[in-house]
């Protein structure tokens, strides 16, 4: 009776998107530079430096940023700009370049990057869209120097609101980001072609969703922390079918399971699960029509269960890994029962004693209509030939005390007589209840 199923995702590879936050420290980093010098005459060393800038604007070249009012050169000590200034701080366009190779271009406000801008990283990773000081916040794009790629909702330097994030694999994720992380509803396709749609908590699949496996299987229900948990559904590419409990992404607790379920009669089974095996009671039904009602473990039929073949033969008693084991009573169609002790489906030790008495059958007598009216005039005749004689007794003397008694004694025998053979009736197992 054991059974298999192919293709039995267990789901604890399912875990997605441990979110790449470290562009918020590389973007957040040299907001303020302390100036080195601050000049008013052009220093050729550093303008020659921004010269050579290739801008991703032309809005920012040098040429350009010179012609706006207030454009000068401002020194730090690990970097340079050249733009507008106001009050003493950067406000407006201008251009950063650090030492270390990092470049912004884009607003600036109080000193802080502010508004629009672009945002190459020394390992040439990318940031363009907008600022709020000095972090990025609004619509952005990032696009890692390793093919990784971000485009849409920023908060305070962080993925925040909804986001389409691609990975170095080409695996994706279009949904709802929470402080840098997915949260919320939305879709990631896996490496393999795995698709998920539902929802998601700190990076992992966790709530309502649906999921469609590369290799045709499908899973809908809850998940928790990654992995199906609760109430759900799975089909298998092969027509099998469950519907139950999960735990830990396996079935875990009270489900139903049919091997085609496409097909109008297939085997199936309903009852308890643990660790994606039967376990427990549960109810295991063949296609033939043949059904067990009973204990499971690991799959198999074991402790006290009853097995009715579709023959009419049953089995009653207690099973060991999927064998008939222990005490136990056998039933073939048309034949005795036998109760005694099994080993491995064989009856080797029989139990007489226990052999079942079958309840005598009471057989009612048919009559004719003949037949009642002559039963009845001996009734009558009966009935008189009674009451005449407890006349008789009534109108004796009292002088002749023995025959009376006797009369009576003999009265009362053949009434208990006939009492006790209405009882003895009355004993028989009749059932009424159909």
């Amino acid at each position: 009776m054991h059974y298999s199923i192919v293709n039995c995702k267990d789901f604890s590879e399912v875990s997605i998107l441990y979110s790449k936050n470290s562009e918020s420290n590389d973007l957040q980093s040299n907001e303020n530079p302390v100036p080195k010098e601050q000049r008013t005459e052009e220093n050729d060393e550093f303008i020659q430096k921004f010269l050579n800038y290739k801008a991703h604007n032309k809005q920012f070249e040098y040429n350009n940023l010179h012609r706006l009012e207030n454009s000068k050169l401002k020194i730090y000590k690990e970097s340079s700009y050249f733009g507008q200034i106001a009050n003493g701080k950067r406000n407006g366009k201008g251009v950063l370049i650090c030492n270390n190779g990092r470049t912004y271009e884009g607003h600036f406000e109080n000193d802080r990057k502010h508004g629009q801008g672009y945002e190459q990283l020394q390992d040439n990773s990318i940031y363009e869209g907008m600022y709020i000081n000095g972090k990025p916040e609004g619509m952005g794009k990032f696009n890692w120097a390793n093919g990784e790629s971000y485009e849409g909702s920023w908060l305070n330097g962080l993925k925040h609101g909804q986001g389409i994030w691609i990975g170095v694999n080409k695996d994706s994720y279009i949904g709802e980001w929470k402080m840098g992380s997915p949260n919320g509803y939305g879709v990631y396709v896996t490496v393999s072609g795995d698709k998920y749609e539902g929802e998601f908590h700190n990076n992992l699949k966790h709530g309502q969703g649906i999921e469609y496996l590369q290799n045709g299987d499908i899973y809908k229900g809850q998940y928790a922390n990654g992995k199906p948990e609760g109430q759900g559904e799975y089909w298998w590419n092969s027509g099998s079918y469950y519907n139950g409990t999960f735990m830990n992404g396996l079935r875990h607790g009270k489900g139903t399971w049919i091997k085609d379920n496409n097909a109008q009669q297939s085997d199936c089974y309903e009852g308890e699960y643990v660790n994606d095996k039967k376990c427990g009671f549960g109810i295991y039904r063949w296609e033939t029509g043949s059904r067990y009602e009973g204990n499971f473990f690991e799959d198999l039929r074991h402790g006290f269960g009853k097995m009715f073949w579709n023959d009419g033969s049953y089995y009653s008693g207690m099973w060991e890994k999927g064998n008939q084991s222990g005490e136990g009573e056998y039933c073939k169609k048309g034949e005795q029962p036998k109760f005694g002790i099994f080993e491995k489906n064989i009856l080797i030790k029989e139990d007489f004693d226990k052999i079942r008495k079958q309840a005598p059958q009471i057989r009612i007598r048919q009559y004719t209509t003949s037949q009642r009216s002559v039963r009845a005039n001996s009734y009558q005749a009966n009935n008189n030939y009674v009451n005449s004689q407890i006349n008789q007794v009534i109108l004796r003397p009292t002088s002749v005390k023995q025959k009376t008694q006797t009369i009576q004694t003999q009265s009362k025998n053949a009434f208990q007589s006939k009492k006790k053979r209405q009882f003895s009736l009355q004993k028989q197992s009749i059932d009424f209840n159909f």
